[in-house]
């Protein structure tokens, strides 16, 4: 059937939008609020997106539907999912990055109805339209860890992502807080990790007989700032397996503050202070370059300045003064050429699409090559100036010119030798 466009006036005043549809069309309520979550219902040119919106006397409403279609409202999100404050960082058609939260879990859990971020951002899409939403997990964080995640919108994506994460070839970087003083500037944890029975994890040295189940754990670190009794270390995952960052500094023996699992309390935070930052890789399907970072949340920054406000107690009261016993990273050489690599591997396109300056633009003053004289040779008509003249000896040229390597003269020409044949005398 052909689509329906009906125009008409609102006669009485202070009707609710629902109302009016199902008098006006004939349609039951449920199909009049499935209408407006539709988008068919336009209030003086504007689409209406609210059931109970009150009508004044001669507004204009426009509606465009098929009758033949059954047009139902949508589910009412949860109150929990609505306030659950994740934020969209970055979208397209295949992937949706997002900022979660620290205290909601990422997936459903097995035993329980916990409100968790799959089902909010579900409920998002399904209000803003998408009837036949999908969403497909690639990868979590836990519960009380907080940071930037994506999720694919389509099988494409899906495939793209998990051979992606199988591979280990995407960036991945978090900011933690240790408990302790860590002494090196950086350094990688290296290890195995294991499930145990109570369900945590442990990190494990298999030698010679493999411990059953036990997964590799890569985990590279670099020390950002030292405060008192605490450390803020940059994390790169090489391997991503479950609490990896907070069992391999716990076993280490510097645990993340506020890690109830594998450290202890702390007043300062109420849950680990490990935030998902950084999270780049190639684009599944476009083959673009994607890189999505997440600000620090507000507990954490919080937590850093009550101990950077500390620290300078602690300095007013030992009268060190300026920047005097301040930690500052060393950025060495090596350091430099990794970055620059990075850069190349995460972002190579545009670095080889940037115009590079030619060499003419910057030596301007300098004579071409052509025009500079040969090295070892003077020009015509000088004469060395200073220093003692040498006598001519022995053939020997007094200056030597041309492209002659400096050392010891050599004559320009040697005789060639002529073979000698040898005569056999004859015996006496």
């Amino acid at each position: 059937m052909a689509r329906l466009d009906k125009t008409w006036k609102a006669e009485a005043e202070d009707t609710a939008l629902a109302a009016e549809l199902h008098t006006t069309l004939g349609v039951s309520h449920r199909q009049a609020k499935g209408l407006v979550d539709a988008g068919c219902v336009k209030v003086n040119g504007t689409e209406a997106h609210s059931y109970g919106l009150r009508l004044k006397t001669g507004d204009v409403l426009e509606v465009g539907f098929d009758p033949a279609r059954a047009y139902q409202a949508l589910p009412k999100p949860r109150k929990a999912l609505d306030e659950s404050g994740f934020r969209v960082l970055h979208e397209d058609t295949h992937l949706v990055f997002v900022d979660k939260p620290a205290g909601l879990l990422t997936v459903p859990a097995e035993k329980g109805h916990e409100d968790n971020l799959a089902e909010a951002l579900t409920d998002h899409y399904r209000r803003r339209g998408f009837k036949r939403f999908h969403l497909f997990i690639v990868h979590r964080l836990d519960r009380f860890t907080s940071g930037v995640l994506v999720f694919a919108k389509t099988p494409e994506a899906l495939h793209g992502l998990k051979t992606l994460f199988g591979a280990h070839k995407l960036q991945r970087m978090y900011k933690a807080i240790l408990v302790g003083e860590v002494p090196e500037n950086q350094g990688t944890l290296l290890g195995h990790l294991v499930e145990r029975k109570d369900m945590k994890m442990a990190v494990v040295q298999p030698h010679k007989d493999d411990v059953k189940g036990a997964k590799s754990a890569v985990t590279h670190y670099r020390v950002l700032e030292r405060l008192p009794g605490h450390t803020v270390v940059e994390v790169k995952l090489e391997t991503g397996r479950r609490n990896q960052i907070r069992v391999q500094f716990a076993d280490r023996g510097f645990p993340l503050l506020g890690d109830q699992v594998y450290g202890q309390k702390s007043e300062l935070l109420d849950r680990q202070a490990l935030h998902a930052e950084v999270l780049g890789f190639r684009h599944p399907v476009t083959d673009e370059q994607v890189t999505v970072t997440s600000p620090l949340p507000k507990d954490m920054e919080a937590a850093l300045k009550a101990l950077r406000t500390h620290r300078r107690v602690e300095r007013a009261e030992a009268g060190v003064k300026g920047e005097e016993g301040i930690y500052k990273p060393k950025i060495t050489n090596a350091r430099k050429f990794d970055r620059v690599q990075r850069a190349h591997r995460f972002g190579g396109d545009k670095l080889d699409a940037a115009p590079r300056p030619e060499r003419t633009e910057q030596r301007q003053d300098r004579p071409e090559q052509q025009d500079r004289p040969e090295r070892g040779a003077r020009p015509q008509g000088s004469r060395p100036t200073g220093g003692r003249p040498k006598a001519s000896t022995g053939g020997r040229p007094a200056h030597r010119t041309g492209t002659a390597p400096v050392g010891r003269a050599k004559p320009a020409t040697r005789p060639a030798k002529s073979p000698v044949a040898r005569v056999k005398r004859p015996k006496s």
